[in-house]
């Protein structure tokens, strides 16, 4: 992706790590397309930053740039977050 990177806020990156650590199911809307993954890892590469997870209906790997992320819904706290208003 060559678009600037436009960070998220602190509060959604740390509902994340928490999602990583725990492997949380979580629903991701990603231009305008709902994404089911079970979150692994969180993480910076340069000024960029990352969710590695997997998609628990194929297994596929998924690797999704923070700043796609429109709506993000945890399963487990049954909570949705809109990483642009927050």
């Amino acid at each position: 992706m060559t678009e600037r990177y436009e960070p998220i806020a602190c509060a959604v990156y740390d509902v994340l790590e928490v999602a990583a650590m725990k492997q949380r199911r979580l629903t991701l809307t990603i231009d305008g397309k709902e994404q089911d993954i079970l979150a692994q890892d969180v993480y910076a590469r340069g000024t960029e930053e990352f969710l590695d997870g997997i998609d628990p209906a194929t297994g596929a790997q998924l690797h999704v740039r923070l700043d796609r992320i429109e709506r993000l819904y945890d399963h487990a706290e049954n909570k949705a977050f809109i990483p642009k208003q927050c």
